[in-house]
């Protein structure tokens, strides 16, 4: 059974795990990028002389990265002139830090002409004590790097495709977050690269460091911040690098259980470099030949030695997980007991379903084993569904906002209405809610909204040249196709052109006789209307083809009875509203990108990460 467990890791491994379809194409931009900022460090005024060549750093140097290709990590090596004289001592406040004096430095550099740019850097970054300081220091390079975008422009382009870069702090990072055709982030780390003579090493960790050539001090800000900190974090990559190298199925294991803690949104907190560390721990413990074990007895093992770590009450007290290069510090020291217990709880049952599974491989257990590692999927489907440009189009979602459908029309003329409307692509009307005295509420597409004001622009008491006024041409409106009911809607009477809007049949009925129409001809040509800011243009031209509105729901109608029975100006003040048929037509518009806005989020789905 274990032999079907191993299997069912083996292709979990290839199928969410180890992704590099896409691997050469991030790596290249990566690259390009990697170039330019590098190079505008070196082409610095005085950091220029600092700098001393790069590594590639984390997931990607170790080799243990999972998932895409998405997060790259650079430290940039920076060495002062005299940087042997500089002198390291061990942060007692802070296990794990060092304090660089730079006193014999600056004394040396003091007297050196092609060095007084170096010394006269110095003289700013660090305290009276000439220590070197972590927020000073990273406060010049910080500066250095929005110069360098500012530069760039904050853009870059590869092979003839340009992608945005955005820059921000992240500890002790400075990461560019690249936007585009490939999605991903850059830590850039700065580290003083130190000899092996100058560790503070214990014997026991002198004798893990062996002869590793060098060395760093990050400038990593401590919690809480505090000003002119001289502390720096003991980085020993290099030597990490040897320790984890040829040991068969261990980089393995630390993939699996780095996929695993992907997929689980309250493991976020459990950090890479943490179990990295649970790892190195293990290796000075264990023979080489004990890496040669399943990939699936190493992750159960490891994931009890975890449980152990996390745990609040074992045997031995409250877990630790203890610094490789300094046991002094407690690495999870700051989790609260809340992240500790989420921790644990999925480490617990992530051991309970792979045991069972090394047990008796069922269809369920088997399905389990597949989802702790099966946000690959999600990611893979996260690159496939991302545009061309990369952005997240949300123009539909801007374009269609809530509808609200009072007094839909029938399916013909809402068509017809739609197809106008459509000829008109600057005015947008929002559905217009109708109440027994509603306002005029029209806005442009652009986005911005006309002030429209309740009193009736220039309409005569006949307020069809209004309606008919619109398209910019004389339209002849015939009211016989508009049966007038006992309560017709205000809305009603407009799309009949009645010269009086009051919805009483008999002033109706003489709205059907067109002379009163022949006077008011002159409006329909005046510029003055067609830019009307309230769109009454366009509110009429909708209203043209809807010869039958006999199925409007009888209740509004009846509110704006009472509206219209008020003295004639104010029965012209709700002319425009009511006279709206793109209100009418926007419905039927929106219903036609509503399938558009709802299908938008699912992108956006598709598109997010799944922690």
């Amino acid at each position: 059974m274990a032999k079907n467990l191993e299997n069912s890791l083996i292709e979990a491994f290839s199928k969410y795990v180890s992704i590099d379809e896409h691997r050469p194409e991030y790596t290249a931009h990566y690259d390009a990028l990697r170039k330019e900022i590098y190079s505008q460090w070196r082409g610095h005024e005085t950091v220029g002389k600092l700098v001393n060549g790069y590594t590639l750093g984390g997931g990607y140097g170790d080799k243990v990265k999972v998932g895409m290709p998405d997060e790259f990590d650079l430290v940039i090596h920076l060495q002062f002139p005299e940087n042997d004289k500089i002198i390291v001592t061990a942060d007692r406040s802070k296990p794990g830090n060092v304090i660089l004096d730079m006193s014999k430095v600056m004394q040396i550099l003091a007297n050196q002409e092609h060095n007084k740019a170096v010394f006269q850097l110095l003289q700013k970054i660090v305290n009276h004590k000439q220590q070197l300081l972590e927020d000073k220091l990273q406060s010049l390079l910080q500066g250095l790097m929005t110069q360098a975008l500012i530069k760039m422009g904050n853009q870059i382009e590869v092979n003839g495709v340009v992608s945005l870069l955005k820059y921000k702090r992240c500890g002790p990072a400075h990461t560019i977050e690249v936007k585009g055709r490939y999605v991903y982030s850059v830590d850039f780390v700065p580290a003083i690269k130190l000899a092996p003579a100058q560790s503070v090493l214990a014997p026991e960790q002198r004798q893990h460091f062996g002869q590793t050539p060098s060395w760093d001090a990050v400038p990593k800000p401590i919690k809480p911040p505090r000003p002119d900190n001289p502390s720096f974090r003991a980085s020993y990559y290099e030597a990490e690098k040897k320790l984890i190298y040829g040991k068969n199925n261990l980089k393995n294991a630390i993939r699996m259980l780095k996929q695993h803690r992907n997929t689980k949104s309250n493991m976020s907190n459990l950090k890479s470099y943490f179990i990295k560390t649970l790892f190195l721990w293990e290796v000075v413990r264990q023979d080489a030949s004990y890496w040669n074990r399943s990939v699936s007895e190493l992750l159960i093992e490891m994931l009890t030695k975890l449980a152990d770590v996390l745990s609040l009450s074992s045997a031995k007290g409250k877990g630790k997980l203890l610094f490789f290069w300094d046991p002094k510090l407690d690495m999870i020291a700051d989790l609260d007991t809340n992240q500790r217990k989420d921790l644990f709880n999925c480490v617990i049952g992530a051991q309970s379903d792979f045991r069972r599974a090394d047990g008796n491989l069922t269809d369920d257990i088997k399905n389990r084993v597949k989802n702790s590692f099966s946000n690959g999927d999600k990611e893979k489907e996260k690159l496939e569904n991302k545009p061309s440009n990369g952005q997240v189009i949300n123009s539909v979602k801007e374009k269609s906002p809530p509808v609200v459908k009072p007094n839909p029309t029938p399916n013909e003329p809402k068509k017809k209405a739609a197809a106008q409307t459509e000829n008109k692509p600057k005015v947008k009307a929002e559905p217009v809610q109708v109440k027994p005295n509603p306002k005029p509420n029209v806005e442009v597409q652009t986005g911005a909204k006309t002030k429209v004001k309740a009193e009736p622009i220039q309409v005569k008491p006949n307020p069809k040249p209004n309606v008919e006024v619109q398209t910019g041409a004389k339209t002849k409106v015939k009211a016989e196709p508009v049966q007038v009911k006992p309560n017709p809607k205000p809305n009603e009477q407009q799309k009949s052109v009645k010269p009086n809007p009051n919805q009483n049949q008999p002033k109706a009925a003489k709205g059907e006789t067109p002379p009163p129409v022949q006077p008011n001809q002159p409006k329909k040509a005046e510029p003055e209307t067609k830019t009307n800011p309230n769109g009454n243009a366009t509110k009429a031209k909708a209203n043209i083809p809807n010869p039958q509105p006999q199925p409007q729901p009888q209740p509004k109608a009846k509110a704006n009875t009472q509206t219209n029975s008020q003295p004639q100006p104010k029965t012209k003040a709700n002319v425009p509203p009511n006279s709206q048929p793109q209100p009418k037509a926007n419905p039927n518009q929106n219903s036609a990108t509503k399938p558009q806005t709802e299908a938008s989020p699912k992108k956006e789905e598709s598109s997010c990460r799944i922690n």
